[in-house]
């Protein structure tokens, strides 16, 4: 017999619903909700956090230097550096232990930048003539930005640290004009004033990047769900191919060793030989598309039909005992003889099936079980064909 299975299927058929463990066995793409979302997302922003604190940590000693110089106060000092400890501290235990995924930004991330460049702001205010050794920190809670935040929140960000900079700065010069000079603060804000934009420049660059490779992952990530696909369909029916069905098989022989039951049947179109040389070979894979969508639609939930090969198909029925098999196996082959298939050329044809069935018995191998359900199929074509037979 000539395998009819060159020509592409337009509208491939669907398989049946499948039991738990064949959905397990088979899983759909899996959508991932907030929360799991959320904890992948705390899960590197932790990291992240945890380097802004020793940064911040880092820092303390070079505060502290700058108060033992005499430039800055040290009650107010005192005060700052304890106060941006604890409140990083905070944000990583709450990140660690999970706290934070009861929130809408489970990573903290927007309030977390933006409390690290107002209190580089404060800090700033505090160190008189030593005040632009932090203004570095402003430019580090950026990068933090650019990589974690959306593009307009970077630039939200960026204005309300350079409009806050410029009214400390202002108000500085009025109140301290020995230690803030208005000419010396004038020009850092308008270094700054160029660097901040810069990095909201940079934050768009890298989110059109983002979104690239997102849109490469999720191409990359469906062309590989159509291999696997492809590596288990039968091209023309659309059903599972044999390699899979042997797959499905092995496990539902496995699953009824533990005391489930499990049938199985071989079903073959009677005389599809003649339905080629009649009509052409276009018409054998209309006969077998049409068959493929009929029986699906005849089975059970949980049933699952498969090309085996050419005119044959395999029948696994992983919650059937012989006589619920013996019955859906009567049911296909009713519906089939009833069928009157459409022809490309025109006209239509008819045609039946004969079946054998199996139920597997404890302690059989799976591929006895189908040699029995094959012996059956064939004492069904020796009856007179359009028959079902247990083996």
């Amino acid at each position: 017999m000539i395998p009819n299975d060159m020509v592409p299927v337009p509208h491939p058929v669907s398989p049946v619903g499948q039991t738990e463990d064949a959905a397990r066995a088979d899983p759909a793409p899996q959508r991932v909700g907030r929360r799991e979302r959320g904890a992948q997302d705390v899960a590197l922003w932790k990291r992240q956090v945890l380097s802004s604190l020793l940064a911040i940590a880092s820092n303390v000693p070079v505060v502290v230097a700058i108060v033992a110089l005499g430039h800055a106060n040290a009650v107010a000092i005192a005060i700052w550096s304890p106060l941006s400890l604890a409140v990083s501290v905070f944000a990583y235990l709450g990140l660690h232990f999970g706290w934070s995924l009861r929130w809408a930004d489970p990573t903290l991330t927007l309030a977390q930048i933006v409390y690290s460049g107002t209190a580089v702001v404060v800090c700033y205010a505090l160190c008189g003539p030593m005040r632009a050794v932090v203004l570095p920190m402003l430019c580090v809670a950026m990068i933090y930005a650019i990589f974690a935040l959306p593009v307009n929140q970077v630039r939200w960000i960026a204005a309300y640290l350079l409009c806050l900079l410029g009214l400390v700065m202002a108000v500085m010069s009025r109140w301290q004009p020995e230690r803030y000079p208005a000419a010396e603060e004038l020009v850092t804000f308008v270094q700054m004033g160029i660097a901040l934009p810069m990095f909201a420049l940079l934050a768009g660059r890298l989110s059109a990047l983002r979104q690239r490779l997102g849109q490469q992952k999720i191409d990359l990530r469906e062309a590989l769900e159509r291999n696997v696909e492809l590596a288990e369909r039968d091209a023309l029916t659309g059903l599972y191919n044999r390699r899979r069905a042997t797959e499905l098989l092995e496990m539902f022989a496995k699953q009824a060793a533990r005391g489930k039951h499990f049938a199985l049947a071989v079903v073959d179109i009677d005389h599809f030989k003649r339905v080629n040389d009649a009509h052409g070979h276009a018409a054998g894979d209309r006969v077998l598309q049409c068959f493929a969508k009929e029986a699906v639609a005849a089975l059970r939930e949980g049933d699952i039909l498969a090309r085996w090969g050419g005119e044959e198909f395999l029948l696994l029925l992983p919650t059937g005992d012989l006589d619920s098999a013996m019955r859906g196996a009567q049911r296909l082959r009713e519906r089939t003889a009833a069928m009157a298939v459409a022809l490309p050329q025109g006209g239509t044809v008819m045609f039946t099936v004969s079946v054998g069935v199996a139920e597997l018995r404890e302690g059989e191998s799976a591929s006895r079980a189908l040699e029995r359900a094959d012996a059956a199929l064939y004492l069904a074509k020796a009856g007179g064909r359009n028959r079902v037979e247990a083996g």
